[in-house]
């Protein structure tokens, strides 16, 4: 069975205040977070503002003159690295040019030994002479017995020197080998550390400098959400107009729905000619006509509604998304100039030095003990010459004999060529001898003395008060460079987590504008279902105006109903929409009314 124009009026009071309900708890939370949102904002300002002021004790807390300090400091360690530098490249050339004096000694060695098994040859040979003499060459056979053993010796011995010299050439080789290798390391070691120490806090200096210029920039536009959060409070006042709107309607309709119960008492279900009484007919077209009245004013009503919620809806979409672009702008950038320094993250300088500086006194100890080993070696290699020497004298002094004893006894004639061999032989061993001697002299006189000297002006020799002063200055060097790249790494640590705590917005700001926008979709769907009851009270109208029996725009009481009505509405404007569709004058009035829910 249809529902009368009575059902239809109360449902659709029913709908239109549920939707003034819904829609004003809507506006009315929106009107909560608004102010919320207001105040993270300038509370994010503050804090903005307030961490950009911290950037400024970033280096370390230190004064204008403690820095000026540092960098002056930086500039004379560096200097002093770099003497240090040269002083391992002058040696590694010095140590270079002994070994190619000492590379001489393996020849010198070599024909020694030779020489010496020559001798040992000659010596043989004399021995068989003198045997062949009897009795008169038991003189000589002694003299060549002595000078076989005294060959011998010095066979052993050379052999004995021909291993120190590869000891010492391999000791050399090694020495090179580590001082090349402390010569690259500090190429790179030293080098770097000017640009690290020297320019750090210049860099250090000018990347807050940007920061702070950047950062500042980035809030300023910030700050620009002030605007379309204002402009969105503003149009939440809309929502007073809305509710006033939404009562005329319902105020209308509940006039509507009491006439139409009165109809409802001369209405069968089969409206026409002949199914009531004239009279009750006659009555119930002009509540019909009423009722149709009312139906065209509340669809006029709610069209006026959905007209304000659109257009409220677009200028909200407008400042949201205004508000969406200036938050994400700014937020992008900001990661972005974050991203620019490593994410806010820093290399830690102190802990290359302090490994470097491990590394580097590793190496030269390791130079250090190298070069006294070879200086024991060299010292040892002397030795074993001058033992050399005096076998040698030994061998003068037999030669002297045999050459005597050749002399005395003709029957040893024979020999007078092998003596004079073993005297030719004996000049060669003495002049090899003295050649080696002088130059091993002559490494101990500039090698051994470059390394005594490197040794003690690195700090790292013997005892003396020189050594210990070298040791204290390279050691207080080294730790104070290693303190102020700590406080450089610091200050660098400051800005980095400086600057990832840094924030525009707090999270609750972010957070509220969120709830908003979730907030405004849900008011942007009433439109949509005013719309539906909009079309449901015209087609209302058309229903009742169908039912009556004459036009409905014709009755006189219809339009005192209509005026007397109108005078419980707040708006103007719909007082004029009641007047026009009545056919009856109203008086200029106020508008929309004090909007004053917010």
């Amino acid at each position: 069975m249809p529902k009368s124009p009575a059902e239809r009026v109360a449902a659709l009071i029913d709908e239109v205040s549920r939707v003034e309900r819904d829609s004003e708890g809507a506006y009315l939370a929106l009107g909560r977070l608004l102010p919320a949102i207001v105040e993270e904002m300038e509370l994010s300002s503050r804090n903005a503002t307030n961490s950009l002021k911290g950037f400024a004790s970033l280096t370390g807390g230190g004064s204008a003159s403690s820095l000026s300090a540092m960098a002056v400091f930086a500039e004379e360690s560096s200097a002093y690295f770099k003497s240090i530098h040269g002083r391992d490249s002058a040696f590694l050339a010095r140590i270079n040019d002994s070994i190619a004096r000492l590379s001489t000694l393996e020849d010198i060695i070599g024909r020694v030994r030779s020489d010496s098994e020559e001798m040992e040859i000659i010596s043989l040979n004399a021995m068989t002479v003198a045997l062949k003499s009897g009795t008169a060459g038991k003189a000589f056979s002694v003299i060549t017995d002595e000078l076989k053993r005294l060959s011998s010796r010095t066979i052993a011995l050379t052999e004995a020197i021909t291993g120190r010299g590869r000891d010492l050439m391999s000791c050399f080789s090694g020495l090179r080998d580590s001082l090349k290798e402390l010569d690259d390391f500090q190429e790179g070691f030293f080098g770097t550390l000017d640009t690290t120490l020297t320019k750090g806090y210049q860099v250090l200096d000018s990347n807050i400098r940007d920061a702070v210029e950047s950062l500042s920039r980035l809030l300023e536009e910030a700050t620009e959400v002030r605007e379309p959060v204002q402009a969105v409070m503003q149009g939440i006042q809309l929502q007073d107009i809305i509710r006033q709107s939404l009562q005329h309607v319902t105020i209308s309709l509940r006039e509507a729905e009491e006439v139409a119960r009165e109809a409802d008492c001369c209405w069968d279900g089969e409206p026409g000619p002949g199914s009531q009484s004239e009279e009750c007919r006659a009555g119930r077209d002009e509540d019909l006509a009423f009722v149709a009245s009312i139906a065209e004013l509340a669809a006029s009503l709610l069209q006026d509604v959905v007209d304000q919620l659109d257009s409220g809806a677009e200028a909200f979409s407008t400042q949201i998304m205004s508000i969406r672009q200036i938050v994400e702008g700014v937020e992008t950038r900001r990661r972005g100039f974050i991203s620019s320094f490593g994410g806010g993250k820093a290399a830690s300088d102190s802990g290359n030095f302090a490994h470097g500086t491990t590394r580097y006194l590793e190496l030269k100890k390791k130079v250090i003990q190298t070069s006294r080993r070879l200086s024991e070696q060299v010292k040892e290699l002397d030795e074993s010459f001058r033992g050399l020497a005096g076998l040698l004298s030994r061998f003068q002094n037999i030669v002297v004999a045999s050459r005597i004893e050749v002399a005395k006894n003709r029957s040893l004639s024979g020999v007078a060529n092998t003596v004079q061999g073993m005297v030719l032989l004996t000049d060669r061993i003495g002049s090899d001898v003295g050649e080696a001697m002088d130059t091993t002299k002559d490494f101990i006189r500039v090698a051994y003395t470059a390394i005594a000297d490197y040794a003690g002006g690195e700090g790292l020799g013997r005892a003396s008060g020189r050594e210990s002063s070298e040791t204290d200055r390279l050691q207080a060097t080294l730790l104070k460079v290693e303190g102020d790249l700590e406080s450089l790494d610091r200050s660098k640590r400051g800005l980095g987590d400086a600057l990832e705590a840094f924030q525009l917005y707090t999270p609750a700001f972010l957070s509220l504008l969120t709830k908003a926008r979730d907030q405004l979709e849900v008011m942007a769907g009433f439109s949509t279902q005013l719309g539906l009851l909009r079309d449901e009270s015209l087609a209302l109208r058309a229903s009742v105006a169908a039912m009556a029996g004459s036009d409905p725009s014709a009755t006189s009481i219809r339009n005192e109903r209509l005026r007397s009505m109108i005078e419980k509405f707040t708006i103007f404007t719909h007082k004029r929409t009641a007047g026009e569709i009545g056919s009856f004058e109203v008086e200029e009035g106020v508008g929309a009314g004090e909007i004053t829910l917010f």
